[in-house]
């Protein structure tokens, strides 16, 4: 069981100043050393539970993912050292069916105590907590911006009004107010795609899409607020 510090980007008079805190007094984490398994082979990495999301923190940064418990559907455990996560997300060449996440507990069994520490949350409707406005008034992500061959680094930069991305590769900055936005897709805790009402050459009528690889993990709770400004 162990106290995880979390992360929260602080724009203001110092840009790029990073404010650690901790979670609140007395929140339980259970953290255990897993192995994600593929349908060949698999990844390893670290399984945190805390009171307000699972994570899974690895360096094959596709995999790694941050759950809020409302995005979680089920869970399993077939066997002592073995955890199933059920979550809403679509697997590919699979519409519509849920994403399963198997993983293999390589310092630790699936206890009583975890699986109902798990179980008891999921469900829960409560989204992360989010500021109304961002420390500072943004919100500020070092992303790269992937093209179709390599890629142009940068910023992403979130208020309350817009999303900009700040690049000196001239022909990739923008500027998205809300209405400009579509939709939103997470497809690992390091990715941010964008899909915008902007048409593409020679493509007319299908969506634009930017995909963004981000230098630190997503929070939620920055998720939810972008969320909650693309339905308002």
């Amino acid at each position: 069981m162990v106290n995880r510090w979390r992360r929260l980007a602080w724009v203001g008079a110092a840009a790029g100043l990073v404010l650690l805190l901790p979670p609140p007094a007395g929140a339980k984490t259970y953290s255990y050393k897993v192995k994600h398994l593929h349908a060949v082979g698999g990844c390893q990495g670290q399984l945190v539970m805390g009171e307000t999301d699972v994570r899974y923190e690895t360096d094959n940064r596709s995999d790694a993912r941050i759950w809020t418990y409302a995005q979680i559907k089920k869970v399993d455990r077939g066997y002592a050292d073995r955890l199933t996560i059920y979550t809403y997300e679509d697997q590919s060449l699979q519409l519509g069916r849920d994403k399963p996440f198997d993983f293999e507990f390589l310092d630790g069994n699936v206890t009583d105590e975890l699986f109902n520490f798990i179980v008891t949350r999921l469900g829960r409707g409560s989204e992360p907590a989010t500021p109304s406005t961002p420390p500072g008034g943004r919100y500020e992500l070092a992303a790269k911006h992937s093209h179709t061959f390599g890629g142009c680094q940068g910023t992403l930069k979130i208020t309350d009004t817009h999303i900009e991305y700040v690049t000196s590769h001239e022909g990739d900055r923008r500027i998205w107010k809300y209405l400009d936005i579509k939709q939103v897709r997470q497809p690992s805790a390091y990715r941010l795609e964008l899909y915008t009402y902007e048409d593409q050459t020679l493509q007319f009528g299908r969506d634009k899409v930017f995909r963004f690889e981000l230098k630190e993990a997503l929070e939620p709770g920055v998720h939810e607020f972008i969320r909650r400004h693309l339905t308002r």
